[in-house]
């Protein structure tokens, strides 16, 4: 049954009072998120009890003692029934005490901000109550769980609930999820009507066989777009104050230069897989905002089944591959049926919540020194996904095997797109590019330029993309550990170097380790002086950044794997790094000092001809080392 819209704008009405009278944390800004544990549950037609066990001195408990900077909370889910008394939405039909006025309160005592978890465009509940809401599947069926972003759902019912949770608890930011990576094709007459007046054609592809539809996927891809500008411009405008991202927007999922008023980025990962968290953090970095990962703080056994809390050893490796790229992280920690907290994993996030806050000062907000720049194309992205917003295809898993090969040789690594390449690529003394099947023209004008004025360009995959520079009849040199075929040519002041073969993907399922030498190997004739050497056989990823006149260099060790105990749960093992490490890094003048965080421990060096050496006594999980100038 449909809700009269009138009734939206008197809820909101009433509400105006308590907006002025609540408890709220009105100081909190964006960069304040660095620290995170974020709770939900998703609530469905038959959760009962809500709020019945959740208590007040639970939740101060669990503030007082992991220390959070935020905390995201459960107010409605995927199945579309929100988990307070709402009178904008669908609530659940057992709601016990308010869980939501709890948590408001209780953080807003202690200065820690409160994020509303809230699904966007998955919401079952407003597709069964409102059938015109729903998006349209290519068949014609209507989508049971997903409304449709060309309909009236945002303006009637989801703009109306986030400030309705805005008016009435006075919450400091939403964290939309169920958003661009659950987006797909829709066929509703609204759609339909957009797509023509969008394309001037009259057909409608509705399946990837028939002509156009990469066409109506693009519009797909644009409409959202527009989509969450829209939305992000409506709750803005009714509070300034509030803080609102759409997860994985702008991410590798969704490439592209931010086009939308989102006021940070963050995406929610479920791999424990080095390579995976690595990529992740390096694709959101460079897109000018502040942004986050929430690593998922349970798995289940090897078989996929069962749940187990992960460790604190476990949760704080994640922590430093993604504090080491300059972001904030939180960690994900399921409510209990009636929104109340799991008590027995406070210890766990305390430990973790040290860990992070004792790097902060080393990590949050620090800048990249530039080194290798690796492309994830926006244009190449695009061409490979079958989806709308996908990162799980051939594309951005060969540019995961170029990163593996690369930081496991001990280089410090940017992932990059075109836009952020574009009057910046001098500043990269390598540039690699790997499989992509298709990149624009203008982007490879912009390489040949940078080549042609002394840069150095890694090509991997197919050379035909490069065919000015690598001419057809260049031989090629077989002379690598892995026998791969290279053909190097100088162009101008600069030289390109083109792997004829198609080696990432392999190496991420195969770890054979003759591809990465022979990786390195190249890369050491085209990058022969980096700004940081690492000399050690550890299995340790590198990251060099800068911050108030400092260098930092991040040292994770990423010797992981699991061993499985007898009931078949995993057992996460990661031994430290105990043989020191040699290490020489570029500073130009004589450091004050080096020092070792985050133990502020002095290291010894020696310095000549605008470099130090120095040793750090091995690596426990994450070592910062802090070269004062």
């Amino acid at each position: 049954m449909k809700r009269p819209i009138i009734r939206y704008i008197i809820a909101l009405t009433a509400l105006a009072p308590f907006y002025a009278s609540a408890q709220t944390n009105t100081n909190f800004k964006v960069t304040d998120r660095f620290f995170g544990v974020h709770f939900d549950f998703h609530a469905n037609p038959d959760t009962r009890g809500i709020g019945k066990t959740l208590k007040a001195e639970d939740v101060d408990y669990m503030l007082d003692n992991v220390k959070p900077d935020f905390i995201q909370v459960d107010t409605k889910g995927h199945p579309g029934i929100s988990s307070y008394p709402t009178k904008v939405g669908v609530a659940a039909p057992d709601i016990v005490q308010d869980p939501l006025k709890l948590f408001r309160e209780e953080t807003a005592k202690k200065g820690v901000g409160l994020f509303s978890h809230f699904s966007g465009i998955l919401d079952a509940q407003a597709v069964k109550d409102h059938p015109d809401w729903a998006r349209i599947n290519g068949n014609g069926k209507a989508d049971k769980g997903a409304t449709s972003i060309f309909g009236n759902y945002a303006d009637d019912y989801f703009i109306p609930q986030i400030n309705e949770l805005s008016s009435k608890y006075h919450i400091n930011g939403v964290w939309v999820d169920g958003e661009c990576w659950a987006l797909q094709p829709d066929y509703s007459d609204a759609a339909l009507t957009a797509y023509k007046k969008y394309s001037g054609k009259a057909y409608i592809p509705h399946s990837r066989n028939d002509a156009g539809y990469a066409d109506y996927v693009q519009f797909t891809r644009n409409a959202f777009h527009q989509y969450l500008t829209h939305y992000v411009d409506a709750v803005h405008k009714f509070n300034p104050k509030l803080i609102v991202t759409s997860n994985w927007s702008f991410s590798s999922f969704m490439p592209g230069r931010v086009d939308a008023p989102v006021d940070y980025l963050s995406g929610d990962f479920t791999s424990d897989a080095v390579p995976d968290i690595e990529f992740e953090s390096r694709a959101l970095a460079p897109q000018g905002k502040p942004w986050d990962l929430m690593c998922w703080g349970f798995m289940s056994d090897k078989n996929g089944k069962g749940f187990f809390w992960k460790t604190a050893r476990q949760l704080e490796q994640k922590a430093a591959l993604v504090l080491s790229q300059g972001g904030g992280y939180q960690v994900y920690t399921p409510q209990h049926r009636d929104a109340s907290l799991p008590m027995e994993t406070v210890p766990v996030l305390a430990e973790v919540s040290k860990f992070c806050h004792e790097r902060k000062a080393y990590t949050f907000n620090t800048t990249p020194v530039p080194q290798v720049a690796l492309l994830l194309s926006e244009t190449g992205h695009y061409n490979e996904s079958p989806g709308v917003f996908e990162n799980g295809q051939g594309g951005n898993n060969n540019v995961k095997g170029s990163l593996a090969m690369l930081l496991n040789s001990k280089y410090s690594v940017q992932v990059l797109q075109e836009h952020s390449l574009k009057n910046n690529l001098n500043k990269y003394p390598l540039l690699v590019i790997t499989e992509w099947r298709k990149l624009s023209p203008q982007f490879i004008t912009e390489v040949e330029q940078y080549i042609r004025k002394g840069g150095k360009v890694l090509a991997i995959g197919d050379r035909q993309l490069f065919a000015k520079l690598l001419p057809e009849n260049a031989p090629a040199n077989k002379d690598n550990p892995a026998g791969l075929p290279v053909v190097k040519q100088t162009y101008g002041k600069g030289a390109i170097a083109c792997i004829n073969d198609n080696i990432s993907l392999k190496y991420l399922n195969t770890k054979d380790d003759k591809l990465r030498s022979s990786v390195q190997q190249i890369v050491n004739e085209l990058f022969p002086e980096p700004k940081v050497v690492v000399d050690t056989d550890a299995k340790i990823h590198i990251t060099l950044n800068k911050k108030n006149n400092n260098q930092l260099l991040h040292l994770v060790n990423v010797n992981d794997h699991f061993d499985t105990r007898p009931d078949n749960s995993l057992d996460f093992k990661m031994p430290p790094i105990t043989a020191p490490i040699n290490i020489t890094l570029i500073t130009g003048k004589k450091p004050k000092k080096v020092l070792l965080q985050p133990d502020n421990k002095a290291l010894p060096f020696t310095y000549a001809e605008g470099k130090i050496k120095f040793a750090v006594p091995g690596v426990d999980v994450y070592s910062i080392v802090q070269v004062v100038k």
